[in-house]
């Protein structure tokens, strides 16, 4: 079936414009839609108003579907049906449909607009029908009005009160805490937000992009606190005001810290230029008003972006390159290889074949046993020991306060239970002899042997420095009195002498028993990673092991360790196990543990000028960028 449809439209000088079209379907829908096949383009017409269809060689039926009725020769109806012959005229809205019979049975239909638009309802003024534009003032009036209102109250009004506040007091809690040494720069990180100052709401808050964070809360109504001028972005002086240098010392050197940096380029160069935005500022790292934690959320790329590269910008540096966590190289611990009571020597040594010379003989595996004699002396002396009887880890590595490390290990605390130093008993009184001062241990047990020789006293008892089977009693001490009490200092520092089962003992030879033994100085390391931190609070838990069997989880090694120089921390690989791998529950992608850079390293540590082998301790030891 065909249609053929004739569109006339009237020109501005009074001419026709005729449209034809061809269609080839069943029905024809006609209405103001633009889906329609007939557009009708006013108002009174509905969007879909009726359907025109051919019901037999020259005859078609018409259907008003809109609900308003088409008017037929002069009636309205709903539905008629009509004869192409009579050339049958269809009025809707202001339009005429003249139909008539085509070529080859087509459907001839000519539209034409029969009342002026003036009189009608054109589509083309629907927008201004319905539009509010009477009652209201112009636009251009709107806008300018617009225009001036923010002018005052988002910029003048605001800068006025900021000019007029001047120098924005700090509130004294948060200076105290920021005021606070490098070790303790988490707790800015406060879970909950500070407290506002009072004063209420300011005008030049409405510049605000955002939230403060909860370290910074306390001057959400004191913007001067931390722009100290208009129109000009937040300077390093004006975080110092709190964070003062000596509280977050530089991470290296600045001219190295210049030189090392990745330099910038494109259009973010250009842009930092123009804004006085230097590299290495405090907000390049810190940015405020994105949330309430994210002053202390520090990107992985901002550490990464130098330290992949590092060493091509930085020839000389002792640095490893660091392109991420996967990429992350194998520890280097700083390690003690010259022990000394006022300089030992520490130095930072690849952890594969690594060995330390603390100056202490120590076999872990020794005193980790579950069934030697150091487990039968624990067990009688009624120490903690483990479920399996063995000396733990727990009873010489006590954390310290703060949770991250161990407190010094002390011979009197962690060794004297079974190394007691006591060498003769008179009645119920035990004398002991002091640790760490071999001159005094000499003069002595010189000075209570002749005091036996020349005056004895028959409740005393002397005590054997050797180890013996229980039950027996040391071997009298032959010849004269002298020969006796330097036979007794040699036990003490020779063979399996009370000191020789934990010290290296020199003899030199001297004639003086004060001066003849000497001790080698013995220094105990505390922190093998001092450029990381690694709090053994947070890790008292591995893979669902808890207390000895975590502890072991990571230092294995320790089971097998026969020397005291043996390097017991694991490596790199150890850490992946949890940092970075993905979580063991099903369908979880999420990681057991964070792997980010701040995880383990802090920015603000600082840096020793010193030279790098020798400091005074290895909690203290930092290796230069």
């Amino acid at each position: 079936m065909r249609f053929i449809i004739r569109q006339v439209a009237k020109r501005a000088d009074g001419g026709d414009i005729i449209r034809t079209r061809t269609l080839v379907q069943a029905e024809l829908s006609i209405g103001r839609g633009t889906d329609c096949d007939l557009q009708l383009a006013d108002l009174a017409v509905m969007l879909r108003h009726a359907r025109l269809a051919q019901i037999a060689p020259g005859r078609v039926s018409l259907e008003a579907i809109g609900g308003v009725p088409v008017a037929v020769a002069g009636r309205f109806v709903t539905r008629a049906d009509l004869l192409l012959a009579e050339t049958p005229a269809v009025d809707i809205g202001p339009f005429r449909l003249t139909l008539s019979a085509g070529e080859d049975d087509a459907v001839a239909i000519t539209s034409e607009r029969v009342v002026p638009p003036n009189e009608s309802a054109d589509a083309g003024q629907e927008l201004s029908i319905f539009s509010l534009a009477g009652a209201m003032p112009p636009k251009r009036l709107l806008a300018w009005a617009g225009a001036l209102l923010v002018l005052i109250g988002l910029l003048l009004v605001p800068l006025a009160h900021f000019i007029g506040e001047g120098r924005a007091s700090l509130p004294r809690a948060m200076v105290a805490d920021a005021a606070r040494p490098a070790t303790a720069v988490k707790a800015l990180a406060v879970k909950t937000a500070r407290p506002a100052a009072p004063g209420g709401f300011a005008p030049d808050e409405v510049w605000s992009s955002g939230p403060l964070s909860n370290a910074h809360a306390s001057l959400s109504n004191n913007c001067g606190a931390c722009h100290q001028q208009a129109f000009v972005s937040v300077t390093d002086s004006a975080c110092q005001a709190c964070h003062i240098p000596a509280a977050l010392p530089d991470h290296a050197p600045p001219a190295r810290m210049a030189r090392g940096r990745l330099p910038e380029s494109g259009v973010q160069a250009v842009a930092h230029h123009a804004f006085n935005l230097p590299q290495g500022r405090c907000t390049s790292c810190h940015k405020e008003h994105e949330g309430k934690a994210t002053v202390m959320t520090v990107a992985e790329s901002f550490c990464t972006d130098c330290h992949a590269g590092l060493s091509s910008r930085l020839p000389d540096t002792r640095v490893a390159n660091v392109p991420g966590w996967a990429n992350h190289p194998d520890f280097r611990p700083t390690l003690v290889t010259t022990p000394s009571l006022t300089a030992p020597v520490f130095t930072r040594t690849p952890l594969a074949g690594a060995r330390e010379q603390s100056g202490l003989i120590y076999p872990h595996a020794l005193h980790q046993s579950a069934s030697n004699a150091v487990a039968n002396m624990a067990q009688k002396q009624r120490l903690p020991v483990g479920s399996d009887g063995a000396l733990p880890c727990r009873y010489c590595h006590v954390p310290d306060e703060g949770q991250l490390r161990f407190k010094p290990i002390a011979m009197e605390a962690n060794c004297g239970a079974c190394h007691d130093l006591a060498f003769a008993r008179e009645a119920g009184t035990v004398r002991t002899l002091p640790h760490g001062k071999p001159a005094q241990v000499a003069g002595i047990i010189r000075d209570f042997t002749l005091s036996q020789a020349f005056a004895p006293r028959l409740e005393v008892q002397r005590l054997s420095f050797d180890r013996r089977l229980p039950g027996r009693v040391p071997a009298p001490l032959a010849g004269d009195p002298a020969t006796r009490a330097r036979a007794a200092v040699v036990s003490v520092f020779t063979g399996k002498g009370l000191c020789t089962q934990c010290h290296v003992i020199s003899d030199t030879g001297a004639a003086d028993l004060t001066r003849r033994f000497a001790i080698a100085p013995v220094t105990l390391n505390t922190h093998y990673l001092p450029q990381g931190r690694f709090p053994h609070g947070k890790h008292k838990t591995f893979d669902g092991k808890t207390g000895q069997a975590a502890c072991l989880a990571c230092h294995g090694g320790a089971l097998q360790s026969k020397a005291a120089t043996d390097v017991l921390i694991p490596g790199v690989a150890t850490c992946r196990e949890c940092h970075g791998a993905p979580a063991k529950a099903l369908f979880s992608s999420a990681p057991k543990a964070g792997d980010s850079c701040d995880s383990c390293h802090a920015y603000h540590d600082g840096w020793t000028p010193a030279a790098p082998a020798r400091v005074a301790s290895a909690r203290n030891r930092q290796a230069p960028a």
